[in-house]
């Protein structure tokens, strides 16, 4: 709410005066719509922006922490805690350096149903999210680079003072919202690529997100492989070359939303 949506303000598509086919589009949007990456500056002054933040937390180790079941037990109130993430590390291990936690309340389903998504009651939204103690047990693990949820927010809907997001965005984690992560994304073994559209000073840009099986190398020996100082190609050059590697080894999708 509050967002301005997706829309196209200028179509062509047309043959011109040589009978030579022409196309192209001009669009506004929010930076917050659809699967959207939060900048860490969304919620802190002196937080990194869209284009400060470093490729090596866009290519990171990813795992899935599953709330769906707790969420279909205690409805959509259901907040993350830290003791749900001390549970997690219990089974499945520690999480790995450089990663990104993705939370799923089974909340994606609903998208298409604005109510059903946003569960607005009156002035209010319901929907899960992430505690705050939850969130500083994230930050204060140092080794979370991004935080993704399948709802429209870090923050459970109910939330006026947005503490998930400041807790976050003051230790540069950035958040990814809007998320729809399909049903054999696995709790851990995978990485994830996420690809903003690259907005200088943008608090968040729309993103695409991709998960791929765990890379035979890490993401620093990766980029190591290429210049990505000032003067060479820029990141979003290097993903690209990145990406054609990557799907030699097959991929899950975490596919966006279309916006």
């Amino acid at each position: 709410p509050g967002i301005k949506s997706f829309f196209y303000t200028r179509k062509v598509a047309q043959f011109d005066a040589l009978d030579k086919w022409y196309a192209m589009n001009e669009f506004c949007m929010g930076e917050h719509g659809g699967t959207h990456l939060d900048a860490p500056y969304h919620f802190y002054k002196y937080g990194w922006k869209v284009g400060d933040i470093p490729l090596l937390r866009l290519l990171a180790h990813a795992v899935v922490i599953d709330m769906s079941e707790i969420v279909n037990r205690l409805g959509p109130t259901t907040l993350l805690q830290e003791t749900d993430l001390i549970d997690w590390e219990r089974i499945y291990g520690p999480l790995p350096h450089n990663c990104v936690v993705i939370i799923r309340f089974g909340w994606s389903e609903r998208y298409k149903n604005r109510q059903s998504y946003l569960g607005i009651n009156g002035t209010n939204m319901i929907f899960p999210g992430i505690a705050a103690d939850a969130a500083q047990w994230l930050a204060n693990s140092k080794k979370v680079v991004g935080v993704g949820v399948d709802t429209a927010s870090v923050d459970c809907g109910s939330s006026v003072k947005f503490e998930t997001h400041r807790i976050l965005s003051e230790h540069n984690i950035y958040g990814i919202e809007n998320l729809k992560l399909p049903e054999n994304l696995p709790a851990r073994g995978f990485n994830i690529i996420v690809m903003p559209l690259k907005l200088k000073d943008g608090t968040g840009a729309p993103a695409r997100v991709l998960a791929v099986p765990e890379l035979p190398m890490s993401a620093d020996e990766m980029c190591g492989k290429f210049d990505y100082s000032a003067n060479s190609v820029p990141w979003y050059g290097h993903t690209s070359v990145v990406l054609s590697s990557l799907l030699l080894l097959g991929m899950y999708a975490i596919n966006c939303f279309t916006l």
